[in-house]
């Protein structure tokens, strides 16, 4: 369920990773986590034949308006993030993988309540095998040690932060095997997934949170010409807590989703993905009716010039829940940037995103909109410089739970 939201720029995770996963290092901070990944194509050193490994790290200074997320009184702050990170890259004729591992590093200034540093880290792999032409697999894995920022989860119900940080271990692990050529008439494709979250620190009020989740996906391929494809799938959600609040009803919930549509690429400067269906949700609380919704997933890129691209983004996304009587967090979502190369060394992106959360199980419903602007200077192939700002604001019809932020940073990064 998670594709899109990987798809998606890094603009639209300032808005949307307050609401879903909650798994950003912090989301008063525009950094993303280091993912391990080596940016801007950077080659990295010949290790063997078909091995090459790259090696970055990257520094960004960090302005937040409202570093706890609070509707009155906001708390101002500079932060110092470092992002270390390496990469193991093979390729061969069939067969792909990598390995990579990372730490994110920071210290703010100017906190008066709870801790004021943080050291993350993170452990990923990918796996791709043609095992013949007709057989595709795929896998990935990703561990995760982080933690849940100041201003959501728990410190909305006055939870004392000088308790220090809920710190959590996140993992997941996906696989999937396509069956046909590229150039069939039907392609079919099998994946299933899974993701689990401990929450390591504070235990008597954390335990609540854990939380695993069972995917698992068949999507049929219709290829009805080299550039459109008809696609039919069906998608299974297991939502699972080890540990319900005290005098509430189970949170465990199921989802199956059943879409239909198409994947085109109209032109060279044109490609979409649009699916739309249907959302049955069934609760595991005896005391809620199962319910159905409508389901819908779709993105469209255009390049009017090789230089200049639009994207936007839209779908429906349940989310777990961290609220005691809340069976499920509902996110129905959107955005748009817009990414401009104005030379081989200068780029922007702007870019607006707008989340709807509804807390099924109580009346509460969240908007959060999140303006974004950024600029890259690639100074050389291996060192690029970033400098962005981004204005976020949450209203809610709980209004303790309004709360808007300004964040600017400046950064570089270089990789070998």
């Amino acid at each position: 369920m998670q594709k899109v939201l990987v798809a998606c720029s890094m603009f639209f995770f300032f808005g949307v990773s307050q609401v879903q996963a909650q798994d950003s290092s912090d989301a008063s901070s525009a950094t993303p986590s280091s993912n391990a990944q080596a940016p801007n194509d950077a080659v990295g050193v010949h290790l063997a034949p078909g091995l090459r490994g790259t090696a970055g790290v990257g520094l960004q200074t960090i302005y937040s308006s409202n570093f706890y997320q609070t509707p009155d009184d906001p708390k101002s702050s500079f932060g110092f993030v470092l992002s270390p990170n390496v990469l193991l890259l093979r390729e061969a004729k069939k067969i792909k993988y990598e390995i990579g591992a990372g730490l994110e590093a920071a210290k703010y200034t100017n906190v008066d309540i709870g801790p004021d540093n943080y050291l993350d880290g993170s452990l990923s792999g990918k796996l791709s095998w043609q095992a013949l032409t007709r057989h595709r697999f795929s896998a990935d894995f990703r561990t995760h040690y982080s933690h849940d920022q100041f201003g959501a989860f728990r410190t909305e119900t006055g939870f004392d932060p000088n308790a220090g940080l809920d710190k959590w271990l996140e993992t997941g692990v996906n696989g999937s095997y396509r069956f046909g050529a590229p150039g069939a008439l039907i392609n079919l494709e099998t994946a299933v997934g899974w993701i689990g979250r401990h929450y390591e620190t504070n235990r008597d009020a954390t335990q609540f949170l854990d939380y695993r989740i069972w995917t698992a996906r068949e999507t049929a391929y219709f290829n009805v010409s080299s550039k459109t494809s008809l696609i039919a799938e069906v998608v299974y959600s297991d939502f699972g807590y080890y540990h319900e609040y005290p005098g509430y009803a189970t949170r465990d919930t199921t989802e199956i989703r059943y879409r239909a549509g198409i994947h085109w690429i109209a032109t060279g400067t044109t490609s979409g993905d649009l699916r739309v269906g249907k959302l049955q949700r069934n609760f595991d609380n005896p005391n809620r009716d199962d319910t159905s919704a409508i389901d819908w997933l779709a993105s469209v890129t255009w390049a009017p010039q090789t230089y200049s691209i639009f994207s936007l983004q839209t779908g429906n996304q349940s989310q777990q829940s961290y609220v005691a009587g809340v069976q499920l967090i509902q996110n129905r979502f959107g955005a748009i940037d817009w990414t401009h190369n104005y030379t081989n060394y200068l780029r922007s992106r702007v870019a607006y995103s707008h989340v709807n959360s509804q807390f099924v199980g109580s009346s509460r419903v969240d908007n959060i909109d999140t303006f974004a602007l950024e600029a890259n200077y690639l100074a050389t192939k291996r060192l690029m410089g970033t400098a962005g700002a981004a204005y976020s604001r949450r209203s809610s019809n709980v209004e303790e739970r309004d709360y808007s932020g300004t964040t600017l940073y400046l950064g570089v990064r270089y990789n070998r």
